[in-house]
């Protein structure tokens, strides 16, 4: 079932030129379609669903890491403030580590480089010890934390995690530039980076870290990301790299270019190889937003296509050969993951405020999805403060835990597909 028809698709994609206008008249409709579906219900549930942490608001972050080690303990963030303000307003978060089976808090800890998508870039490394981003008020800089579960010793890093392998390395970007290019996905602790240091494309980046060594070294400057199959405006335009997501093996990982020019703003996913060092190009759209690695030689992605216009697709890495998953056609744009042929997506608020949970039991087989749930997102949830399902699941439990605003909180939700 489509969630905004062809008219609605057609006009947003006509108002894509004028930035402001759109954002006007999709706020303007949004508050009329609610008052419309006011006496609306606020959850339909196929499953039973438990918050994690109901004493503050709570929430986990990103899509791409899962809550739980999988042996008993669960992390998420919480939030004492009012998690529907922008988060440069809120002066910090915790991060909470908790027993899956009593609830009992084990540990906590305050960090103020955070944003409400992403959280402070929260996972686990191993299924004794996680990391963390953290600001350090002398140096002003962004930095990591590696905690033990076993003693709650820690190990603090120079250079802040995106994405990490096992216990081996991580890589790290630039927070400083996303807070001044998408404010959304950045921290807010500082001064962003300011507009004369943004041209500087040689170092600047993505770093690879060492965790027994903590040394870092800059393995893909912008430099040299935007001398790779350039394009006419990259001279004039500016750079960033954000949502940096590795392979199974650890022996590649993806991540988004996003170049503007003249308010324009264009999407390339690359690979990068570790054995052999080379770049590939993937995708290049006017919208490459979210992917995951469904194996590790294919992704799942949500793009446009030149032919099949905004849709997931599943590409090979070798050929680049793709095949669209036209069950979800319809649906609009949301955060994929999964684990062998299970995939598990959501969607943005409808026209009447309701997100999908959404779930394949065979992504290859491009099966229609089941709806697993539906959950109303209040409108004092906007912009960067919005609250996305970001689901997540754990195959062989069957567990999926997903972040949602629809009781009016912020909060972290377990939900175990059992029963009919």
């Amino acid at each position: 079932m489509s969630e905004f028809s062809k008219f609605e698709r057609r006009l947003a994609l006509m108002l894509d030129k004028y930035p402001f206008i759109k954002k006007s008249i999709k706020t303007c409709y949004a508050y009329l379609m609610r008052i419309i579906q006011i006496k609306g219900e606020r959850a339909q549930l196929k499953y039973s669903i438990d918050a994690v942490y109901s004493q503050e608001e709570s929430f986990f972050g990103y899509y791409d890491k899962f809550p739980s080690n999988g042996k008993g303990l669960v992390l998420f963030h919480s939030s004492s403030f009012d998690t529907s303000k922008q988060a440069d307003k809120v002066p910090y978060i915790s991060i909470v580590l908790q027993d899956e089976a009593s609830n009992v808090i084990l540990w906590r800890h305050k960090t103020k480089a955070f944003n409400w998508q992403q959280g402070s870039r929260l996972q686990w490394i191993t299924e004794d010890k996680f990391m963390f981003n953290v600001f350090d008020e002398h140096t002003k800089e962004y930095r990591a934390k590696v905690i033990s579960t076993i003693d709650y010793t820690f190990i603090d890093y120079e250079f802040p995690v995106q994405d990490s392998f096992a216990e081996k390395y991580y890589l790290s970007l630039n927070y400083k530039r996303l807070a001044t290019l998408k404010p959304e996905y950045g921290y807010h602790c500082d001064q962003a980076l300011s507009y004369d240091l943004l041209p500087d494309y040689e170092s600047d980046g993505i770093w690879k870290v060492d965790f027994w060594n903590g040394k870092g070294s800059l393995i893909l400057s912008l430099s040299e990301i935007c001398q790779f199959c350039p394009e006419e405006h990259f001279h004039n335009a500016t750079h960033l790299v954000n949502h940096i997501q590795i392979s199974s093996t650890g022996e590649s990982f993806v991540f988004l270019h996003r170049y503007t020019f003249k308010g324009k703003q264009t999407d390339r996913l690359i690979l990068f190889n570790f054995m052999t060092g080379q770049l590939k190009l993937i995708a290049a759209s006017n919208l490459i937003s979210h992917f995951y690695w469904q194996s590790n030689n294919t992704l799942v992605a949500y793009l446009e296509d030149s032919s099949k216009g905004r849709c997931y697709v599943h590409i090979n890495l070798e050929t680049l050969q793709r095949k669209y998953l036209t069950c979800l056609d319809g649906y609009g744009d949301g955060h994929p993951g999964g684990s062998g042929s299970v995939m598990i997506t959501d969607t943005y608020p409808n026209r009447s405020g309701q997100q999908s949970l959404l779930m394949l039991n065979n992504v290859l087989d491009n099966e229609n999805p089941i709806e697993i749930a539906k959950l109303y997102h209040p409108l004092k949830f906007m912009g960067g403060s919005r609250c996305d399902l970001h689901p997540r699941i754990d195959v062989e439990k069957k567990v999926i835990y997903f972040d949602s605003v629809y009781t009016g909180k912020r909060q972290l939700y377990r939900m175990e597909l059992t029963g009919d």
